[in-house]
């Protein structure tokens, strides 16, 4: 059977000059491993100039399109929009359409939908404006963060409060600065977990793969943006393990957990969730029962994650034995399954 031809399409702000030690953009990375496996693969770059994109979108004749657009002209909140255009176009394209990235890019409304389907999440309240939209009864300490941002915009050290005071300070700083509703939960003192999905009408969880900051001495013991992309922050350099103390029904647990996140926002294809685990066995517990004590609430859901060859979704698939081409074709094999072939 002929391989489908793909075009790559991504953000054109990818292709802005980088430091010397930057990884290569992921773009480059995909289509490196397609050609090498036999397909027919054009890139297309993504840029502010909406009436060019349209255009070159809609003469595109690729089998499918592999959208890497995580965001346009490097705004996180328009990648919906590229989604929402490629369905409006009729076109073919891997991961999850406008509708799930709504969901999933709302973060409180996404923990509505999973307090409908019974899905653990942290208390929390919505805050826009000034005015609550929604609050459950909360206790400190709590994690503050912008609504609606990806990739750690707006998490630092500060985003953990203690007291009234900061709180408010950290309210006042995401609505001025970031320009965003704010998110307050709970904060789940425990492990940074991260569950990759795979699949459609029948998902595929991956094996748990866990940011470890046990051993982090300076700074906070969660995903920061700094420790997503300071190469020189103890964060960053935190190992990424394979936990092996979990027990092994709590572990599927967690995986069916995260397929129910996936289906309830509508991801395709692939998607990672991010939860917070804790163990807390107290001596009510039974010594025999291996489950006691452990809990996991979704943090959120990321619906075409980040695909960078030592990125949490490679690197769980790659335990699964799938190496990066693997998934990459698997990816492509979902999407084309999935779709009809466009009028």
């Amino acid at each position: 059977m002929d391989k489908p031809s793909v075009t790559i399409l991504y953000d054109a702000t990818e292709d802005e000059e980088q430091p010397p030690d930057a990884d290569l953009p992921v773009y480059k990375d995909v289509a490196a491993v397609l050609k090498k496996r036999g397909y027919a693969v054009k890139t297309l770059a993504a840029d502010a100039n909406i009436r060019a994109l349209v255009s070159h979108v809609e003469k595109d004749d690729s089998d499918i399109i592999f959208n890497l657009c995580e965001s346009l002209a490097g705004k996180d909140e328009f990648a919906i929009n590229v989604a929402a255009l490629l369905e409006l176009l009729g076109k073919r394209f891997t991961g999850t359409g406008s509708l799930g990235q709504m969901l999933a890019s709302d973060k409180g409304l996404a923990k509505k939908i999973f307090s409908f389907h019974g899905i653990s999440y942290p208390k929390f309240s919505m805050m826009h404006a000034g005015e609550v939209e929604w609050s459950d009864e909360l206790k400190f300490p709590l994690f503050v963060k912008p609504s609606n941002t990806d990739s750690s915009i707006g998490i630092d050290e500060n985003a953990l409060v203690k007291n009234i005071k900061q709180l408010m300070e950290r309210i006042s700083y995401i609505h001025t600065e970031i320009k965003s509703p704010v998110l307050i939960e709970e904060f789940i003192e425990g492990r940074e977990i991260f569950v990759a999905v795979l699949g459609n009408e029948r998902m595929e969880a991956l094996p748990i793969l866990e940011w470890d900051f046990s051993k982090v001495k300076k700074g906070p013991k969660f995903a920061t943006a700094e420790a997503k992309w300071d190469k020189e922050s103890e964060g960053y350099n935190a190992p990424e393990i394979f936990p092996e103390d979990i027990p092994d029904e709590v572990y599927r647990k967690i995986q069916a957990t995260a397929v129910d996140a996936c289906k309830a926002l509508r991801i395709q294809d692939y998607g990672r969730v991010d939860m917070r685990l804790r163990h807390k066995k107290s001596a009510k517990d039974k010594g025999d029962d291996a489950q006691a004590g452990w809990e996991w609430f979704i943090i959120e859901v990321n619906p075409n994650p980040y695909l960078e060859k030592k990125d949490q979704v490679a690197l769980a698939a790659k335990k699964q034995e799938l190496d990066y081409g693997d998934l990459i074709e698997r990816i492509i094999d979902l999407a084309m399954r999935r779709t009809t072939t466009p009028s």
